[in-house]
């Protein structure tokens, strides 16, 4: 079955693009080179038809007291407020009239206002793309599909900690939502019957 989006109640959610996940200083990742010139062109696409388009960012207190649990696994240290690391990549940074929301977890739903945001742009339908894979865009993912929202994720708009990892996360995410993942020329064929028809006069 064709993807199909519908603007008015679909949402791009773009998950912590942000300089030290792309570069795998913090963690190894998987898939960075190939994703962004994917996920530009899902921006584009999506700026293109005015698509409501929300950034998270992952941001820790220089005070390191907001972690939790979350330096028990595998990863170091990340994304305090202080580094020049937890900024947005530039090439996939949020631009004016874009929403960010700023986690203290890996999922944009914990702790944060983005589910109010949503209810705000009336939206039933994300479209998630981001890093990593395995870590916070699934569990985006999960948060989502248990606030009964639809959800679809650009599987090669996703930069997960290795490939396995990666794999693993999207057959998760399909397990729950049948047919949910998608490609980065799926979504961009899906906007191209809106060009023109939400565009400013």
């Amino acid at each position: 079955m064709a993807f199909s989006l519908d603007p008015k109640s679909t949402v791009l959610l773009a998950i912590d693009f942000q300089q030290d996940f792309m570069a795998g200083s913090i963690v190894p990742v998987f898939g960075t080179e190939n994703v962004v010139p994917k996920a530009k062109s899902v921006l584009q696409a999506a700026r293109q038809i005015q698509l409501p388009i929300v950034h998270t960012q992952e941001v820790h207190r220089k005070e390191m007291v907001d972690f939790g649990r979350e330096l028990d696994g595998a990863e170091p240290v990340h994304c305090l407020e202080s580094w020049p690391g937890t900024s947005f990549y530039p090439e996939l940074a949020p631009i004016d009239g874009e929403f960010t929301i700023p986690k203290r977890r890996y999922s944009g739903f914990f702790g944060t206002d983005l589910d109010i945001l949503l209810r705000g742009l009336k939206a039933d339908t994300l479209v998630i793309m981001g890093a990593l894979t395995n870590v916070c865009v699934h569990y985006t993912a999960v948060d989502a599909h248990q606030y009964d929202y639809h959800f679809f994720v650009i599987e090669d708009c996703c930069i997960g900690s290795d490939k396995n990892a990666h794999e693993a996360a999207l057959k998760a995410m399909d397990y729950l939502q049948r047919e949910s993942l998608i490609s980065h020329r799926d979504f961009i064929a899906a906007t191209e019957k809106y060009i023109g028809v939400f565009s400013k006069s």
